[in-house]
């Protein structure tokens, strides 16, 4: 059983990464600070995986949230 969730929980936290270095969508009540924060964690969990480069694109973000040069994107549905 721990096999199972630890392989879902690569896949998640994969997927995260992909929505977030391809596609740049945050939900909606995730300011900067948690923004970071979250990454964080997710540098934490590559850095096991010995996952660098992901870890790189990831400190780069942050960094440039903390300079106010990445631009904040949000998810959700366009209202017609």
């Amino acid at each position: 059983m721990e096999l199972v969730v630890e392989n879902y929980l690569d896949l998640t936290i994969d997927e995260v990464y992909d929505v977030i270095s391809n596609i740049n969508v945050w939900p909606p009540s995730f300011d900067k600070k948690k923004k970071i924060k979250f990454m964080n964690s997710m540098i934490k969990y590559f850095i096991e995986k010995e996952e660098y480069e992901k870890c790189a694109f990831l400190q780069e973000y942050i960094n440039g949230l903390e300079n106010n040069k990445q631009t904040d994107r949000h998810g959700g549905v366009e209202p017609n």
